[in-house]
């Protein structure tokens, strides 16, 4: 039988492991022994291939020292294939003769027998002698390999022998495969649940330090595993990594490449993905925690690896293919979700630096521009009562003075942007009447829509529609939102403010009819900074901050603002706040 060269004796089967697979290892171990004492021989063994590109003994009966030596052995596919490949065919039988296995001795197992001496039968069973049936699906994939040694009358089975052997060979065939693809279904079920409950505790997770710490958990708890650990390759220094670790995190991104992943132990080496070097790294980092076997998944979204999973068993239990193929998979879910939950902090960091940014900037221009400002009134009271003034001096200081109060407005426009993003919970105010503030506007605008010739309407019912609010708020809403209205309507037009009480809500509705926005922009509006890319509205002055500010102000108390819009047909923007607590309220009335 085979067995390969170097590795330690296997312990029995662990009492600890899913009890699935050792009702499994039962139901094959019993066909395989059957079979045997129908054929006269006094070892049996049943070997599975793995997806990890071996094979594994998973029964052995008879004999105790196979038993000892083969349980849990692994032999590598490619020569176990050599094997099926030189073998004589006998039906349904493999019969590798001692003559040709001997020169694969180091990966079989010969036990206590003999070579044949002189004298001896031509037919007499020699130590090498290799018999097996391959295990095959319903589709003829290779599955498995059923072995049996040692014949009770020490010689190869005859004609007679072998018919019986075939026989029992085919009806063990079926049997087992039926037992093999029930067994794997129900790990497919439990995994999947597992892995379910990976993906939806962790990955619903945007904060890193958390979406680690829960799928430790939830894998520990799902795999039924001794230990689990998470590297994130970002959070590495790789100069600082000692040889296990450099090892690992090599393996990982080879995994990543080959979409495999990594099983390592004492008996499985993982021969695609490492050399013999490299698995003795490994396995002294196994030795040295105590653990005897580790699977390592590879986390990664495109064709970045950004770290790996480990998970690490104490005892004598391996790892099946339907194990592998779940971590796999959780390999790719948690990998995008690491790679969603850096974008997420380095966007939150990217924003608090903005809005910092955007607070010292204001706060250091605030103080030079009001000096700016009062020395140009200071020109101007000066310079007025100087008969050598010129008008072309005057006209100029006025423009300063006009370029010095945009300036202002636009850093208190920065203020304000800064000072709601640093905001959290609303705090309590007193009662306003928004009617009255938005005449109080209105009546301050008239300057700016005169110079268009656009008239202002004002639809208010008196003191009823109240709203708590600190009052530089609604009005900061309302100058922004008119003056926006007064800005893209047309010279000669018309825009009109509505006032609502509409309990338990309050209604600010600000009409134009100017040259409106398409609708491709309309869910851009509200962002900072943004600018239509219509001609007729970029030739208005602005800094794409108006908007932006009215939508803060307004989710700060606790409301929404809407936009309705076609181009060259204007628009209508719509808040809506909550009423106040301390008013009455009134009828609705649309003045």
């Amino acid at each position: 039988m085979t067995h390969p060269p170097g590795t330690d004796p296997a312990a029995p089967a662990d009492p600890g492991a899913p009890r699935e697979r050792h009702d499994l290892a039962r139901v094959l171990g019993a066909v395989a022994a059957e079979m045997a004492r129908a054929g006269g021989f006094r070892v049996s063994a049943v070997s599975l291939f793995r997806a990890s590109d071996e094979l594994e003994f998973v029964a052995v009966d008879g004999d105790p020292d196979a038993v000892a030596e083969l349980t849990g052995d692994i032999t590598p596919t490619p020569v176990a294939m050599a094997m099926l490949e030189r073998a004589e065919r006998w039906g349904p039988l493999r019969f590798l003769p001692h003559e040709q296995a001997v020169e694969l001795l180091d990966h079989i197992w010969v036990g206590a027998g003999e070579a044949r001496h002189d004298g001896a039968p031509v037919d007499a069973w020699q130590p090498c002698d290799l018999l097996m049936a391959p295990l095959t699906d319903d589709d003829g994939a290779l599955q498995g390999i059923v072995w049996v040694d040692l014949p009770l009358d020490g010689r190869r089975p005859g004609p007679e022998q072998r018919q019986r052997l075939g026989e029992h060979a085919e009806r063990a065939n079926r049997t087992m495969v039926e037992a093999l693809e029930q067994e794997r279904l129900r790990e497919q079920v439990r995994l999947a649940h597992a892995a379910r409950r990976v993906v939806r505790t962790a990955t619903a997770d945007l904060d890193l330090a958390r979406l680690v710490q829960t799928t430790i958990d939830s894998v520990c708890d799902g795999f039924a595993v001794d230990d689990v650990r998470v590297h994130l390759h970002a959070e590495e220094d790789v100069a600082d990594l000692d040889e296990v670790s450099l090892q690992s995190r090599l393996l990982a991104e080879r995994c990543w490449r080959e979409q495999q992943v990594a099983i390592v132990s004492h008996r499985r080496a993982a021969p695609a993905l490492l050399s013999a070097e490299e698995h003795a790294v490994l396995l002294d980092g196994l030795n040295d925690q105590g653990d005897t076997s580790l699977l390592l998944t590879p986390l990664g979204a495109g064709p970045e690896c950004v770290g790996r999973l480990l998970m690490f068993r104490h005892d004598r239990t391996d790892w099946s293919d339907e194990e592998a193929s779940a971590a796999l998979d959780i390999g790719h879910d948690l990998g995008r979700a690491v790679l969603n939950a850096r974008s997420f902090e380095r966007e939150q960091q990217a924003a608090a630096y903005r809005q910092q940014l955007i607070a010292t900037m204001a706060h250091e221009l605030k103080n030079p521009l009001a000096a700016v400002g009062g020395y140009v009134d200071l020109l101007e009271m000066f310079l007025a009562d100087e008969p050598a003034t010129g008008p072309q001096v005057l006209r100029s200081l006025r423009g300063i003075g006009r370029a010095t109060r945009r300036l202002d407005d636009i850093v208190a426009d920065l203020l304000t942007l800064a000072r709601f993003d640093e905001a959290t919970d609303p705090v309590p105010a007193e009662p306003h009447d928004l009617a009255a503030v938005v005449h109080d506007v209105v009546e301050g605008l008239v300057v700016q829509a005169d110079a268009r010739g656009v008239r202002v309407r004002v639809h208010a019912p008196p003191g009823g529609a109240r709203v708590d609010a600190e009052p530089a708020d609604l009005e900061r809403l309302v100058v922004n939102l008119v003056s926006n209205a007064v800005r893209y309507s047309h010279d000669g037009g018309e825009v009109a403010v509505h006032v609502e009480d509409a309990a338990p809500h309050v209604v600010l509705r600000v009409v134009d009819h100017g040259t409106g926005v398409a609708p491709a922009e309309q869910r851009r509006l509200f962002e900072e900074f943004y600018r239509s890319a219509d001609p007729a509205a970029t030739s208005q002055p602005g800094t794409g901050l108006g908007l932006s500010i009215v939508q803060r102000i307004v989710r700060h108390l606790g409301g929404e603002v809407a936009v309705e819009s076609a181009p060259g047909e204007g628009s209508e923007f719509t808040a809506t706040l909550p009423g106040s607590t301390g008013s009455t309220g009134s009828t609705n009335s649309a003045g």
